[in-house]
C-alpha cells in the first residue's frame, strides 16, 4: 500500500512540474536476452505493455510492464520487469522519430519456489515511423542492468521489441 502512495505522489508531483501534452498507450513483442548467470535459460520472445505522457515535443515519460518466460533449468524462469524511462526525442524527420532514454525499474526473477526482486537501469534506443495521424509502429532495443547480490539467480537482459502505440491528445 505504501508503494501504490508513493507512487501516485510521485505522479501527482511530477505532473505539477510540467503539463501533459499528451498520452501513449501501446504495447511490444520481441526478443529477451539473458545474460550472466541467468544465461542457463533461453533466451525467448517477450512481451510488454506500455503507458506513456508525453511532457514537451523533447521528453516523454514511459512506464513500462514487460514479461518472459524462458525454459531451461529445472523449472524455467520467468521474468517481470516494472521500468520507468525518460525518452528524449533526439532526432524527428518527416514521418521518423528517433529517441534515446533511460531510467530505473525493479526486475522479478521467478523460479522454482523462489522470486528475486531487484533494482536496476535501463537504456534504451528507439526507432518509431508515424503510420497514421495518432499510431506509430517501431523498434526498441533495451539493455537492462540488474544490480544483484550473491545467490541472487536474476542477471542483466536485452530486449529487442517491435512496438506499436496510440498518442492521445498529440
Amino acid at each position: 500500500m505504501k508503494i501504490k502512495s508513493l507512487l501516485l505522489a510521485l505522479l501527482g508531483w511530477t505532473s505539477l512540474g510540467f503539463a501533459v501534452d499528451g498520452l501513449y498507450l501501446g504495447g511490444q513483442i520481441g526478443h529477451v536476452a539473458l545474460t550472466g548467470s541467468a544465461a542457463t535459460y533461453n533466451n525467448t520472445i517477450g512481451f510488454a505493455a506500455d503507458l506513456g505522457f508525453r511532457a514537451n515535443p523533447l521528453l516523454d515519460l514511459m512506464f513500462s510492464s514487460q514479461y518472459s518466460s524462458h525454459p531451461g533449468g529445472a523449472n524455467g524462469l520467468s521474468v517481470y520487469t516494472e521500468t520507468i524511462t525518460a525518452q528524449f526525442h533526439v532526432l524527428e524527420a518527416n514521418d521518423f522519430d528517433w529517441s534515446l532514454g533511460a531510467g530505473p525499474g525493479f526486475y522479478f526473477f521467478k523460479y522454482s519456489l523462489k522470486t528475486d526482486t531487484m533494482f536496476g537501469l535501463n537504456f534504451g534506443s528507439y526507432l518509431d515511423v508515424k503510420v497514421g495521424d495518432n499510431l506509430k509502429l517501431g523498434l526498441g532495443i533495451r539493455y537492462h542492468k540488474v544490480f544483484r547480490k550473491e545467490g541472487d539467480l536474476g542477471d542483466n537482459l536485452w530486449t529487442l521489441m517491435m512496438r506499436v502505440g496510440y498518442t492521445f491528445g498529440d
